[in-house]
């Protein structure tokens, strides 16, 4: 005797993912890139290589892209769900959302107790730059900033249905991203600030780190594809579409072509050019700056794209 529903077609068909859109991609970039800039503006700030101004503005401008991510998620999830966003906080013990959503509201209460003191009225508080509470509260931002940047990766390495995403490289890889995001950022945020003269200044810091984690990225994205090109089926396919297939532009023009080796290439040959009376010097490495965050997006975009559904067991 037949039971069950005898008459559904059953099919083999790898099938891709296809509700996780653009909107979640900016959020995974958002969230990512939002936390390595405090990260790094907190840290540069301690060791001088930055000044107030300049990591004021890295925080404001990090807080803010870490908020217009949330909003694209919750965008994403539609009308019935977007204006019932406090449930988000419900079982953390179970829920990576949930625990995403603990994460960026402590980083965020974090950064603007670090920021009270300097504001006229509270310069009074115990825990300003230089007092031991200050510097607690700057480890914790830094830790919760860290930790926003591998949950970005550890939501889709928990998804074990997709091969391609299940792996532990994956937040390990979407960390060494998000600093490459924050980093490429601080200089646009100088030249805003100061003009390209302090951009030159902060440069001999700057500069080499930023082409350190560019071939750092690039190394760790080679091991990623090629382990996923060697696993099971659906991850081999999630490579085919990436590299060969639907994606094959956005992978290696947008995520190889203008997020690597463009950026790469460029500061590379500006990088030790006098930025003070050299206008177009500076616009050229704020432009590799600027691809360096483009790249950061279609990186997300690309795997979510490409997440492959395995067999059915």
């Amino acid at each position: 005797m037949s039971k069950g529903l005898t008459t559904a077609p059953f099919t083999l068909e790898l099938r891709a993912q296809c509700h996780w859109d653009w909107k979640v991609a900016f959020y995974l970039y958002g969230a990512g890139s939002s936390a390595g800039l405090i990260f790094l503006e907190l840290l540069l700030r301690r060791w001088d290589v930055i000044d107030e101004a300049t990591a004021l503005w890295g925080m404001w401008i990090g807080l803010v892209l870490a908020l217009v991510s949330l909003a694209f998620l919750f965008t994403h999830l539609g009308p019935s769900a977007r204006w019932r966003f406090l449930y988000v906080f419900r079982k953390p013990a179970s829920s990576w959302i949930a625990r995403g959503a603990f994460i960026v509201t402590v980083l965020v209460l974090l950064r603007i107790l670090i920021l009270l003191p300097s504001v006229p009225g509270f310069t009074g508080l115990p825990w300003g730059e230089e007092t031991n509470g200050g510097a607690l509260l700057r480890a914790g931002a830094m830790l919760f900033a860290f930790a926003f940047m591998a949950y970005s990766g550890l939501v889709l390495s928990s998804w074990n249905s997709i091969a391609f995403w299940n792996t532990p490289l994956l937040p390990i890889l979407y960390v060494a991203y998000s600093f490459l995001a924050g980093l490429g950022a601080l200089p646009l945020v100088v030249l805003a600030t100061h003009g390209g003269e302090k951009m030159g200044a902060v440069g001999s810091i700057l500069w080499p780190s930023l082409l350190l984690l560019l071939a750092l990225n690039g190394f760790l994205l080679l091991i990623y594809i090629w382990g996923m090109a060697t696993a099971t089926v659906a991850a081999r396919e999630s490579v085919r579409r990436l590299v060969s297939g639907s994606q094959r532009g956005s992978f290696w023009i947008g995520v190889v072509g203008v997020g690597l080796v463009l950026p790469f290439v460029m500061i590379g040959l500006a990088a030790g050019q006098e930025l003070a009376n050299n206008p177009a010097t500076t616009l050229w490495l704020a432009t590799g700056c600027g691809a360096i965050q483009i790249g950061g997006f279609l990186l997300r975009d690309s795997f979510l794209r490409v997440g492959i559904y395995g067999y059915p067991v």
